[in-house]
């Protein structure tokens, strides 16, 4: 009993002494903790960017709303591939609930420089018709649903491949591909524009059971549309992942410096300690904790900056909640490995230093 309240002692006194040498060395641990403070929020910010590329495609899908899509045999998709199915392939579809969609490639003109979209057309009031954020959705031909990343507004009149339609709905989180828009236009304004006939669509929106399909065509739940759209963004999500692992090496490396350069200018200390009677444990709780306090508050003013950051970023930055709980927390254990070898040099600390004339 008397060594364990010992032993406690000296991990309280341990730490006190840990705290008034940072409140001591206050510049480096300010300056560490900024720059490391750099790191964590461009984490943030990655982490951010991967979690809407993830994210974009499953809300757009969702505000189309059917469960699946029937389109030609051979396509990877609606709208990754040139999907393309005569228009009375619908009365072929038995199912609870149907509509034909057309999806393409287009450019949208407002006030500015064109800029790429990807159309949606629908049967009013159908599967494909979107809940807009604003407005409503559009009803009749000449009429135009938009993302709100357009720029455009409700009233507003644009023009869609030299067409031109008035705005009457805008719509959130509704954008595809790392970030083009997607336009929502009457089915027919869309034949129009994508096909020149209104004898084709893309494919055909399905809620509910599917009893048949026509020869030539299969099915696509939600979830396999969702895959398909993120094929194209694997490279970039690969990309991401790997500046985000030289980001945490990075931060490692700032961190384990400054615990090794305090392990060595306390050295003596240390040795002063040992001779007395302080544990090892304790003494690699001192540097641990100040590894642990360095890299949490870097990641608290990492939280502040990526607020100001994310919104800089030309793509819509979605810092998932959980990010807020695993970051810390990883960075606690990053912090606990790159100190590790400050941490070895307590341990070989020579309590004889302690009554040396020399200071290492």
């Amino acid at each position: 009993m008397g060594a364990a309240v010992d032993s406690h002692g000296w991990s309280v006194g341990v730490i006190l002494l840990t705290l008034r040498d940072l409140v001591y060395r206050k510049t480096r641990f300010v300056v560490v903790s900024v720059l490391g403070a750099v790191v964590f929020a461009l984490l943030f910010v990655m982490t951010g960017l991967v979690e809407q590329f993830n994210l974009e495609p499953v809300d757009t899908v969702t505000t189309i709303g059917a469960d699946a899509w029937v389109v030609p045999e051979g396509v990877s998709g609606p709208f990754n591939a040139t999907s393309v199915v005569p228009a009375d392939t619908i009365d072929a579809v038995e199912a609870d609930t149907k509509a034909a969609v057309v999806t393409s490639r287009s450019s949208l003109l407002a006030d500015g420089e064109p800029q790429e979209v990807i159309l949606v057309g629908h049967e009013p009031g159908g599967l494909g018709s979107p809940v807009p954020s604003a407005g409503r959705a559009a009803r009749v031909s000449g009429e135009l649903v938009a993302d709100q990343t357009t720029g455009v507004e409700v009233g507003d009149n644009v023009t869609v491949a030299g067409r031109s339609f008035e705005v009457v709905g805008t719509t959130r989180n509704t954008t595809l591909l790392a970030g083009i828009p997607v336009v929502f236009i009457t089915l027919p304004d869309a034949q129009e524009l994508a096909f020149r006939t209104n004898q084709v669509v893309s494919a055909i929106l399905v809620e509910g059971k599917v009893s048949a399909i026509p020869s030539g065509a299969k099915v696509m739940t939600s979830a396999e549309v969702v895959e398909d759209l993120l094929h194209p963004l694997d490279g970039a999500i690969a990309s991401i992942d790997l500046v985000r692992g030289l980001l945490w090496i990075v931060a490692a490396i700032i961190i384990g410096a400054v615990v090794f350069l305090s392990a060595l200018e306390r050295q003596r200390d240390f040795a002063v300690l040992k001779a007395v009677g302080a544990p090892n444990s304790a003494l690699l709780g001192s540097l641990a904790l100040q590894a642990v306090l360095v890299a949490l508050a870097a990641v608290a003013l990492a939280a502040v900056i990526q607020i100001f950051l994310a919104p800089q970023f030309p793509l819509h930055v979605r810092v998932p909640a959980r990010a807020f709980w695993q970051l810390p927390l990883l960075a606690v254990v990053m912090a606990l490995c790159a100190g590790a070898v400050g941490m070895r040099k307590v341990l070989r600390s020579d309590p004889s230093q302690a009554f040396s004339g020399a200071g290492g």
